[in-house]
C-alpha cells in the first residue's frame, strides 16, 4: 500500500540542507548551480543589515534548514553603526539559529574595497575579530574568505569585485571552494 501524496516525503519539499544567509554579496551567489546535488536555499537579501536578519528570524527558522551560512554585517558598517552594536546584533543571529537545533557556520564580512569604502575595511576587519573570537569560544565553524580576496593595504582586490563591494565570478568560485569542507 502507497503512502498519500501528501504523507511522502518529496526532495522539492524537504527542509534545505544548506541556507546561504545574508546580503546582496549573498544574493548574487549562483550556489544552487555550484552546489546541484545539496538542497540550498539562498536567503541573501540586497541591502540587507543585522536588524533586517533579525526580524525575519521566524521565517528563516521556519524552513527548518540544517545549516546555514551566515554573512552579514558590511551593511551596518556603511550605514554608521558601530563595531559593537553590529557585533551584538550578529550574535543574536546566531544564538536564535542555535536555539532552534539549527548548524551555524560563521562567516568573516568581507571587506570592501579601501578606494571606494575607506575606513570602513578597518571597522570590518575590527567586527571579524571579534566574531572569530565568539566563535572560537562557542566552538561555532568559522570560514574567513577575506584571506584568499583581500589584501592588507587595499582591502578587496579589484581582480574579486566589480564596484568595490560586490564580488565578481572568479570570487564565488573560490567562496565555493572554501564551502565544500563545510557542506
Amino acid at each position: 500500500m502507497t503512502q498519500p501524496v501528501s504523507a511522502q516525503l518529496r526532495p522539492e519539499f524537504a527542509p534545505p540542507e544548506v541556507m546561504m544567509l545574508g546580503d546582496s554579496i549573498t544574493e548574487a551567489g549562483p550556489w544552487k548551480t555550484l552546489f546541484p546535488k545539496t538542497r540550498i536555499v539562498n536567503r541573501g537579501v540586497p541591502g540587507y543589515t543585522t536588524d533586517h536578519l533579525l526580524r525575519e528570524m521566524k521565517a528563516t527558522v521556519a524552513l527548518r534548514p540544517a545549516k546555514v551560512f551566515l554573512m552579514i554585517g558590511i551593511n551596518d558598517l556603511l550605514r554608521r553603526a558601530t563595531v559593537e552594536y553590529t557585533f551584538k546584533q550578529y550574535t543574536l543571529i546566531v544564538d536564535e539559529l542555535q536555539k532552534n537545533k539549527i548548524t551555524v557556520v560563521m562567516q568573516a564580512t568581507l571587506e570592501c574595497s579601501r578606494p571606494q569604502c575607506g575606513s570602513t575595511v578597518d571597522d570590518v576587519r575590527a567586527l571579524n575579530q571579534k566574531l572569530q573570537a565568539f566563535a572560537l569560544a562557542r566552538n561555532i565553524q568559522w570560514l574567513d574568505l577575506n584571506p584568499g580576496l583581500t589584501n592588507d593595504a587595499q582591502g578587496l582586490l579589484p581582480k574579486y569585485t566589480w564596484d568595490g563591494l560586490h564580488l565578481s565570478k572568479p570570487a564565488y568560485l573560490y567562496w565555493a571552494e572554501r564551502l565544500k569542507g563545510f557542506i
